[in-house]
C-alpha cells in the first residue's frame, strides 16, 4: 500500500537511515538532509505556511520525498515542486502513485492553480516522472540553480488544475458530442478565424488554409466546431512557433498526440472553456491528412446526396457514443474510406 504523510521529528532515525543508504542515487540531482541537524531544519521548514512536504510510504517504509516550496497565494496559486526516491524503491511506480496523491492534495485539498518542477535535462528519470504524471515543458532556463556549488540549467515542467482534471468523468461528460442543424454562419466564422490566425504567424509560415469538416459542407447537420487545416513546409518549425501564438487566441495544443504527422488545437474545450468551438490542424502539404481532408469535403459538397448520408451516420453515431469521441471519430472510418476511393476515381 502507499501512501503520502507530513514528516515528523518523529521520523528523524528513520528518515536520516533512507537519505544516507541513497546518497549515491541522489548525486548529482539533490542533497538530502543527512545529519540531525539538517532533519530538524527540514521539518521546521514544512511548518512554514508556504511550505508542505510528504513522505511517500511503501507499507510503511520511507519510499520517497515530495516537497512544496514557495506556495504564492492571491492571484497567482503557484508553488514548485520538489521529490527525491529512497534507494531500493526506484522504477517501481511508488513515486508515480506517490505523485498522484500529492497532486490530489495540491489541487483539492490546497485549492492551488499551478504546481512547477524545475530538473536538470540530464536527469531523465525526473523527466520522465513529471512527464507520465501530465506536467508539461514549459522551456529552459541556464543557470537556474545552484546544484553542488555550480550554476545549473533547468527544464521547466508544469501541470495547472485544468489539466489535472482533464481526463475526470464529469469533464468527459461535458465535452459531449452535439450535432446541430446547420448554421449558414459557420463559413463566415471559419473566414474570421482564419484571418485572426493568419495575422499571428510572420509572413512564409503558412502556404494554405481551408475550412474543412462538416461545417464547411453546406446543408447538413454537424458538430458546432469549426476545423480549420493550415499547411506548412515544416511541422518542426510550427511546433516552435505555433504553440504559443495559438495559445493567444486561446487554442490549448493537445502535445501527447500519437500522429507525429500533425499538430491539433482545440479552442474553448473543457476544463479550458464550456464547448469546443474551433479546430486547428496544421499539416505539411504532401501530408494524407492535408490531402484526404480536403477531397472529403469537395466530394460531398458536389454530391449532396452523398452528404445526407453523412449527416444520417453522424446522428446515429453521436446517438450511440455522446460521450465516446474516439469510438464516435472510429465508427466513421468505413464511410470516409469508401468517399475518399470514390473521390479518387473522379479526379483520375
Amino acid at each position: 500500500m502507499i501512501s503520502i504523510r507530513e514528516p515528523t521529528l518523529q521520523d528523524e532515525a528513520h528518515f536520516l537511515s533512507a537519505m544516507q543508504c541513497s546518497t549515491t542515487l541522489h548525486y548529482p540531482w539533490i542533497k538530502a538532509p543527512l545529519t540531525p541537524d539538517e532533519f530538524q531544519a527540514y521539518v521546521k521548514c514544512t511548518e512554514q505556511e508556504n511550505q508542505k512536504s510528504f513522505l511517500v510510504l511503501k507499507d510503511n517504509e520511507i519510499a520517497g520525498v515530495f516537497n512544496i516550496s514557495e506556495i504564492v497565494r492571491g492571484c497567482f496559486q503557484n508553488a514548485f515542486l520538489g521529490f527525491y526516491v529512497v534507494s531500493g524503491f526506484e522504477n517501481k511506480g511508488v513515486m508515480s502513485a506517490g505523485l498522484k496523491l500529492v497532486l490530489k492534495y495540491f489541487f483539492e485539498e490546497l485549492k492551488l492553480h499551478r504546481i512547477e518542477a524545475n530538473i536538470q535535462p540530464e536527469n531523465s528519470q525526473s523527466i520522465y516522472l513529471v512527464k507520465k504524471n501530465k506536467f508539461r515543458y514549459e522551456g529552459f532556463s541556464p543557470r537556474y540553480l545552484k546544484i553542488n556549488d555550480q550554476w545549473c540549467g533547468h527544464e521547466h515542467w508544469a501541470i495547472t488544475y485544468e489539466e489535472y482534471i482533464q481526463d475526470s468523468p464529469e469533464i468527459t461528460q461535458k465535452d459531449h458530442i452535439n450535432i446541430v442543424p446547420n448554421n449558414p454562419e459557420w463559413m463566415a466564422l471559419a473566414k474570421t478565424e482564419i484571418e485572426h490566425i493568419k495575422s499571428l504567424f510572420p509572413n512564409g509560415l503558412i502556404l494554405d488554409t481551408q475550412h474543412v469538416g462538416s461545417t464547411a459542407i453546406p446543408n447538413i447537420s454537424a458538430k458546432p466546431i469549426i476545423d480549420i487545416q493550415i499547411a506548412v513546409n515544416s511541422l518542426d518549425v510550427m511546433k516552435i512557433v505555433a504553440v504559443p501564438l495559438l495559445q493567444k487566441l486561446g487554442y490549448e495544443y493537445w502535445a501527447e498526440n500519437p500522429d507525429q504527422t500533425r499538430m491539433f488545437f482545440a479552442k474553448g474545450m473543457p476544463p479550458y472553456g464550456e464547448k469546443r468551438t474551433h479546430h486547428v490542424h496544421i499539416v505539411e502539404p504532401s501530408s494524407h491528412h492535408w490531402l484526404d481532408k480536403i477531397a472529403f469535403r469537395d466530394y460531398l459538397i458536389k454530391h449532396p446526396e452523398a452528404a445526407k448520408e453523412y449527416e444520417a451516420l453522424k446522428n446515429k453515431l453521436a446517438a450511440e457514443y455522446k460521450f465516446d469521441r474516439e469510438k464516435y471519430t472510429d465508427e466513421k472510418a468505413e464511410f470516409v474510406k469508401n468517399i475518399l476511393a470514390k473521390a479518387s476515381k473522379v479526379n483520375l
